[in-house]
């Protein structure tokens, strides 16, 4: 975890990828005792397509930031598995919290002297200092990446727009402490101390050897203008930073390495890093080898039962669940089970198009039985959301009652649908003239006069069951052409979906022309449940990469950091706050949820002491578990 810069929701390829306790299955055997010396090996298997660009400030990508997370380690601030962030002593020798005069709150944090990137080169704060600057900085936001590390720390804004180069709310003090600043403005905050999490970053690698960090007394900032520009006026150092994040092999902070990716079979091979000392337990990995590779949804558990992979994770469909359990019964193999902390979903753009209408996106949810589809895929093993959560997440489990008598459920209704889009303006046919039944697909008249048809272009990813179901479903269904409307459907690997999606200019100028109406996805999050910047209005973040929806509602908006805005002990101010904000969320619609699942992990029984759940990811449990040769 590191601080408000880190992505707290991930993007992933569904299907694929504690309050409530892990289920083990029977194939378990009595676990034994773990080795000495980390040995042997485990293969995972993942159906989301990584990128090779394992920096989560421009996209996050599941598998790319599974990558991410082995690499990177010694962040002040960790979470545990029951769920609660907790100062991580291994890392942080001692700290301090002083609440300043004019409202505002400093954590001073002094680290650890024995710390190391895997190439022996000492950790300092400058390390710290230099996550701070770098991911917050105007120039990451100008190179369309999300440079919102310091959001809630003081003079973030001014910084991360070039207004001064000095960040006000990050002080250095010496060779080893460092000082966070939250804003005022920013308190209280339900999650304040993850907020304040900063893990190390080698600068050299990121810019280059001229680059300092210094501080006068007002705050730190580069020694070199890294903002600067060339003649062309094209950034001095973009080209530096495109380079890096495209090399897999970044320096490494975290419990393991990369010593190989193979951008062809999309294979990463990570090594023990030998250097590192340990998580906040001060745990260290007892696995020598992680392949995490690529899998086909189709033939996956082929390659669990010949040993080509050791461990499927997150497994969250219906038919996925039966062919492991399957699997299961015929022995040498487990499996466990968590509730899902996200949601399966279409997500809609609603700046451009017919999808900019509210009564659209309604209209849409009116023609897909969201019950059907979820029973369809889960097999039974999940359920049908209303909201951006999932069944793992305690707030949405208090409020669930309450919830349901508030949002729309969107019923399967086709004449309720035809009536949306009549109130919306949809009232014509190709020629202008009044729409009437067999007239095929809907029309509009724009602002400029302009005649816009109701085809809706879909982005999905090959070989996906979602993608399939959603076909049979929705796109199929004689009701949607019945009530005027038509999808178009284009294929494409998941990484190009998310350039999409994003409209990340980085990876080329076509995606950031707006030309999908509707993704096909899902989220997870992290128990740091904080939507504030996924749904800002402020363009200057837009174009940094946040809101992908493109909807630009005040009341959203303010609802979503009004929600995070209570006390870290105000449980029910919060839940109250969520309530609101799903409300709200639930009438535009920027999503259309189709599901959330009971995620099914199957691995072979060489795996032991696998304690996978809500509350951590791949990489944490890998961290605690062994295998036996």
């Amino acid at each position: 975890m590191t601080a408000c810069g880190s992505s707290k929701d991930t993007a992933t390829n569904d299907p694929e990828e504690t309050e409530q306790p892990t289920e083990t299955g029977e194939g378990d055997e009595e676990t034994l005792e773990p080795p000495a010396e980390p040995m042997g090996q485990l293969i995972i298997g993942n159906t989301t397509e990584m990128s090779g660009e394992w920096l989560p400030y421009f996209q996050n990508i599941a598998s790319d930031y599974d990558i991410w997370n082995f690499i990177n380690g010694y962040s002040t601030v960790a979470i545990t598995f029951d769920g609660e962030y907790v100062v991580d002593t291994t890392v942080v020798k001692d700290y301090k919290v002083t609440e300043n005069e004019d409202g505002s709150k400093t954590y001073t944090w002094t680290i650890a002297d024995n710390l190391v990137y895997d190439d022996g080169t000492p950790i300092t704060a400058k390390d710290y200092v230099a996550s701070a600057l770098l991911w917050s900085s105007q120039l990451l936001g100008e190179m369309g990446g999300s440079n919102s590390y310091g959001l809630y720390w003081k003079g973030w804004s001014e910084f991360s727009k070039g207004q001064t180069n000095v960040f006000a709310g990050v002080n250095l003090i010496d060779d080893y402490t460092f000082a966070i600043t939250i804003d005022a403005s920013n308190l209280p905050y339900f999650y304040e101390l993850p907020m304040v999490s900063v893990g190390p970053t080698k600068l050299s690698y990121w810019l280059d050897e001229t680059v300092d960090i210094a501080d006068d007394g007002e705050g730190c900032y580069f020694t070199v203008d890294i903002n600067a520009k060339n003649p062309d006026g094209s950034l001095v150092y973009a080209e530096k930073i495109s380079a890096a994040k495209s090399n897999p092999f970044y320096p490494a902070s975290g419990p393991y390495v990369v010593k190989s990716f193979d951008a062809t079979t999309k294979t990463a091979v990570l090594e023990v890093n030998d250097k590192y000392v340990g998580d906040y337990t001060g745990q260290k990995p007892k696995i020598k080898t992680i392949i995490y590779k690529l899998v086909n949804q189709s033939t996956q558990f082929d390659e669990l039962a010949t040993g080509s992979v050791d461990l499927l994770p997150e497994n969250g469909s219906g038919d996925a669940i039966n062919a492991g359990l399957d699997l299961v019964e015929q022995g040498g193999f487990s499996y466990s089970t968590h509730p899902r902390s996200g949601y399966g979903k279409i997500h809609f753009a609603c700046d451009f198009g017919p999808t900019a209408d509210v009564e659209v996106r309604q209209a849409i949810a009116h023609l897909l039985d969201r019950n059907e589809f979820a029973k369809s895929f889960t097999g039974g093993f999940g359920s049908v959301v209303n909201g951006p959560y999932g069944e793992a997440m305690w707030f949405y489990q208090e409020t669930k009652a309450e919830l349901n008598q508030k949002v729309n459920q969107y019923p399967y209704d086709l004449n309720k649908a035809i009536e949306l889009l009549e109130s919306a303006g949809w009232t014509l046919n190709a020629n202008g003239e009044p729409y009437k039944e067999g007239d095929g697909v809907r029309y509009k008249r724009t602002e400029d006069g302009k005649l816009m048809p109701l085809i809706i272009e879909w982005a999905s990813t090959e070989n996906n069951q979602v993608s399939d179901l959603l076909v049979v479903k929705l796109q199929q269904n004689p009701d949607l052409a019945k009530a005027g409307i038509q999808i178009n459907q284009t294929t494409m690997t998941f990484p190009e979906l998310i350039n999409w999606m994003y409209r990340d200019k980085s990876q080329g100028a076509e995606y950031a022309v707006p030309t999908y109406h509707m993704f096909n996805l899902a989220t997870n999050y992290s128990p740091w449940y904080d939507l504030s910047t996924e749904y800002v209005t402020d363009p200057d973040m837009v174009a940094a990469g946040y809101n992908t929806n493109y909807i630009f509602d005040e009341e959203l908006e303010r609802l979503s950091k009004e929600m995070v805005l209570v006390d870290p002990n105000d449980r029910e101010g919060f839940k109250r706050k969520f309530v609101d904000f799903i409300v709200r969320w639930n009438y535009l619609l920027p999503d259309l949820p189709l599901y959330s699942n009971i995620y099914h992990d199957f691995y072979n029984d060489k795996l032991q002491n696998w304690k996978m759940n809500s509350n951590v990811d791949v990489t944490q449990a890998v961290l605690y578990a062994w295998v036996t040769e």
